[in-house]
């Protein structure tokens, strides 16, 4: 069995680019561009997002980034800005949960509605799941979703990931109603 050497050891990208996006850790100042995206969508976005409320303010925004950016180095998280090489910011993706044992990588991801519908979400998606293949020495990436939100699971489904559950009545979402849940993966 290979020995994976201590996470923060492991040398990763300044950033990965691909046809129509750049993915990259999120820096300081970076807090403004988050909270615009949050706050001119908030209604739409808590439809399926939790922690939409969490960001009251451009410094709430902030302190996110550079909590994100401090993980990124520490490895607790790997969480990514999604950009169009015009600047233009779009959501995030990233790992969130880890077992680096086997290792294995939970996944997640949102894009604001005025970045969706163009490919911006698959390819971010594509390009993370390949580096955490070819530079975490991932065996396992996975990412579960609402039944009802046929667009996450269809970007799934698009980047090669398999269905491998649907529970029913698995957990309330966060308005209170019981939430058929979705879980993927992809394996090496």
């Amino acid at each position: 069995m290979a020995q994976t050497p201590a996470p923060e050891l492991l040398e990763l990208p300044r950033e990965l680019r691909g046809a129509r996006v750049q993915l990259r850790p999120h820096r300081p100042g970076d807090g403004v561009a988050f909270f615009d995206a949050v706050d001119r969508h908030r209604d739409e976005l808590k439809t399926w997002l939790a922690w939409v409320d969490r960001y009251r303010t451009v410094d709430d925004a902030e302190a996110y980034v550079r909590n994100m950016a401090g993980k990124w180095l520490t490895r607790e998280a790997l969480i990514l800005g999604i950009w169009t090489h015009a600047g233009e910011y779009c959501g995030g993706t990233g790992f969130h949960g880890f077992d680096w044992t086997v290792p294995s990588f939970e996944l997640g991801y949102f894009l604001h509605p005025d970045a969706r519908g163009k490919g911006y979400g698959t390819e971010a998606v594509q390009l993370v799941t390949d580096m955490a293949f070819d530079v975490l020495r991932a065996r396992r990436v996975w990412a579960t979703c609402d039944a009802r939100n046929a667009a996450s699971w269809r970007l799934l489904e698009r980047c090669c990931f398999t269905r491998e559950a649907a529970l029913v009545n698995h957990s309330r979402d966060h308005h209170g109603a019981l939430r058929d849940t979705y879980f993927y993966s992809r394996v090496a």
